[in-house]
């Protein structure tokens, strides 16, 4: 639809709304990922701190049993979005599928109505390019962007051995803009937010105080913390006047295995521990602490959205309204069925696929093993009653075969996979999240029952000792890292993503040297896990092994070239003397000429030789596109000082340190700005700010003595 002919119905839709009607709701949606429903106050747990949630359950209702319809992100946040099931809407594992635009999101549902909507996600698996962003005027996905480390510093993007991620606060920071200046420009408009918190998911490393409350089990840390921030979120609502004419609704994508039936993640088995998420829905007209004990589905969240704001129920939504059940004074939600699968085993490695219907009490999970549990007694699955219970397993399975007929879609034989570009595929396998290549990858689903491929359930394990290497790594528990690392490499002694993960161990050890040893050894160093390598040349250059970690990095880059290798060659020339910064900012540029680190760089090249008119030019196109990116905001400051527009340079600082209060850089930058004029009382005020909101003691210490110079 042409933006012209989206504006008139825009304009429409608010004409409609303010024609003597109250204004609808706003809808407040937060999606917890890898969160399982007891693990939280208002679920049982009674280790949990989850206030803010538990208050959201006694303020409105809670959802005892809800099911996931796959324990991966992309494809249950598209069930989520959507209302409909994974075979109609085509998402069936991470990455490896992209929602079809002709599949209708909540967002474009709700746009259509009038309503302004905006989101900001936590994870890689939920980038726009996937998908999700359809219908959402505001999308932001931008994990890349310099952000604050635990001082207040510009945090700078480091080697992850999971998805890229940014913390549940940095994704507040993102909607915070948008959402504000929606509220102030706009009030008679409603809004749709959503927002994704991805912390729970590995790696479980929770920030102050949590790591330290929750050193036991940093999982509850990392929950507690994205609680803490649906609470900050939720109070600016209510300072805002807006939180009592908003519904919100939090749910997750799917749990976490935690070693129980021995999966120590997700992604890979169906049992409850992935499957059961929570579910909360608060607003106005809601019952209050009310409980529902029957099965429902995430499945279920649009239409019930859409049926409390008043709104028509698409045909094409499979889940059902919950709304009625939700009011006071109602029955009890009668049963139905729900479906849910894991095709990851197969997708990602070769293995068999399991599928899952709930009815009943029951539940049944068709695959290469198939098992039957009665989750009503038995809700840690540890009785399968798949052998004395045949007359019910018959019809479970067949109810499955027809459930899977109705959902899927009738115009497609089979789901196909979206083409994954190399790139993509490389990151995946330097993941460990794709153990196939070429030929052997499937690329549809085809929706039938199957019974190939060797059970999940036995080959968890090797999923758990990758997974286990990656933990290690994280938590800077290298010399496990090291043995497990050496453990799989027993196996596959060329495996180039585990001798990666070997360095990494080695480089945090401190032996250099031996790393160094893995690095030369190497025949055959693909792109996807070049990173480790070029951090043994990084850590050789930076202790004063300048000239041997110089000579490794061009080695690895000529052979592999990328761009955050080639970076890093031009910081390393630009210390050493300049010689080759052009010419390997200008390789990087022309591998990816819209790289936002490359083009940083570029631009603080610029400004660094003079080129006030370039730099300027490259600046202001990317703060276009990312106004809130930290680094490039604070090398347009520099350039500002150079061409002596102090007073723009000290105004673009104010902004920041509104979007960035606790940014040590920003601060520190305009005690020097306000030196540099001579204007030393103001200079004095920012930096008491300065040491107000500062965590980095040398910041401090270093603004201290640009104050006592000269006074």
């Amino acid at each position: 639809m042409g933006s012209a002919a989206s504006a008139i119905l825009l304009l429409a839709a608010l004409a409609v709304l303010g024609c003597g009607q109250r204004r609808p709701m706003n809808v407040v949606l937060f999606t917890f990922d890898t969160t399982r429903a007891d693990f939280l106050g208002c679920y049982g747990k009674e280790t949990a701190r989850t206030p803010h949630l538990d208050r959201m359950a006694a303020e409105g209702v809670l959802f005892e049993r809800a099911s996931a319809s796959n324990p991966v992100t992309q494809a249950s946040h598209s069930t989520i979005l959507t209302g409909t099931y994974p075979m109609a809407h085509g998402v069936r594992d991470n990455i490896l599928f992209k929602l079809a635009e002709e599949r209708e999101t909540l967002a474009e549902m709700l746009a259509g109505h009038g309503y302004a909507t905006g989101a900001a996600i936590g994870g890689f698996p939920l980038v726009a390019s996937f998908g999700l962003g359809q219908g959402f005027e505001f999308y932001d996905d931008d994990l890349e962007a310099s952000r604050e480390d635990a001082r207040g510093r510009p945090a700078r993007r480091r080697q992850n051995t999971w998805y890229d991620e940014r913390p549940a606060g940095h994704v507040n920071d993102a909607i915070r803009p948008w959402l504000r200046e929606h509220i102030e420009s706009r009030p008679e408009q409603p809004f749709f937010v959503w927002l994704h918190y991805w912390d729970p998911h590995e790696p479980h490393i929770a920030p102050p105080p949590y790591a330290q409350i929750f050193a036991h089990d940093t999982y509850q840390g990392e929950i507690a913390y994205a609680d803490q921030n649906l609470g900050e979120l939720l109070q600016e609502l209510e300072e805002a006047g807006e939180l009592e004419r908003t519904l919100v609704v939090m749910t997750a994508d799917h749990g976490e295995g935690r070693m129980e039936h021995n999966e120590m993640t997700h992604a890979f088995l169906a049992y409850e521990t992935c499957i059961h998420v929570p579910l909360i829905f608060r607003g106005p007209g809601l019952a209050s602490g009310r409980r529902i004990p029957g099965r429902v589905g995430t499945v279920d969240i649009v239409p019930t959205i859409l049926d409390l704001l008043g709104l028509a129920i698409p045909s094409q939504v499979q889940g059902r309204s919950l709304a009625p059940f939700l009011r006071p004074q109602v029955g009890e939600l009668p049963p139905t069925a729900y479906y849910s699968e894991s095709l990851s085993p197969r997708l990602s490695h070769g293995f068999g696929e399991l599928r899952v219907l709930y009815r009943d009490g029951f539940k049944y999970i068709h695959g290469p093993r198939p098992e039957l549990f009665d989750v009503e007694r038995d809700p840690l699955e540890l009785h399968d009653l798949a052998a004395g219970r045949s007359e019910v397993q018959l019809e479970m399975k067949a109810e499955l075969e027809s459930a899977i007929a109705a959902y899927s879609r009738p115009e497609d034989a089979a789901t196909a996979a979206h083409q994954v570009d190399d790139d993509t595929r490389r990151r995946l396998e330097a993941l460990g999240y794709i153990s196939m290549t070429g030929d052997e990858a499937p690329t549809s689903v085809t929706e039938v029952l199957s019974e190939a491929g060797a059970p999940p359930q036995d080959r968890v394990g090797d999923i758990n000792l990758a997974s286990q290497l990656r933990r290690h790594l994280s938590a800077g528990s290298f010399r496990l890292a090291r043995q497990t690392a050496l453990q799989l490499l027993e196996g596959v002694p060329d495996h180039d993503f585990y001798r990666g993960q070997l360095v990494q161990a080695l480089i945090g050890l401190g032996e250099l040297d031996e790393a160094a040893v893995v690095v030369n050894t190497s025949d055959r160093i693909s792109t996807a896990n070049l990173g480790p390598f070029l951090h043994v040349a990084q850590a050789l250059f930076d202790a004063d092994q300048r000239e041997r970690g110089m000579e490794m990095a061009r080695r690895l880059t000529t052979a592999e070239p990328t761009v955050e290798g080639l970076l890093l060659v031009a910081r390393m020339e630009s210390e050493e003397g300049d010689a080759g910064v052009d010419e390997a900012l200008a390789h990087a540029l022309e591998l990816d000429p819209e790289h936002p680190g490359a083009r940083r760089e570029q631009a603080r090249r610029w400004v660094e030789t003079g080129e006030s008119a370039a730099a300027e030019e490259a600046l202001l196109a990317i703060l276009a596109e990312r106004p809130l990116d930290l680094e490039a905001n604070l090398i347009y400051v520099d350039l500002l000082e150079e061409n002596g527009r102090i007073d723009d340079g000290l105004a673009r600082l104010r902004r920041m340190e509104r979007i960035y209060p606790r940014s040590c850089d920003v601060r520190l930058q305009r005690v020097v700005l306000l030196i540099s004029e001579g204007r030393r009382d103001d200079a004095a005020v920012a930096k008491d700010e300065l040491d107000e909101h500062c965590r980095d003691p040398e910041i401090r210490a270093q603004a201290t003595a640009l104050l006592e110079e000269g006074s």
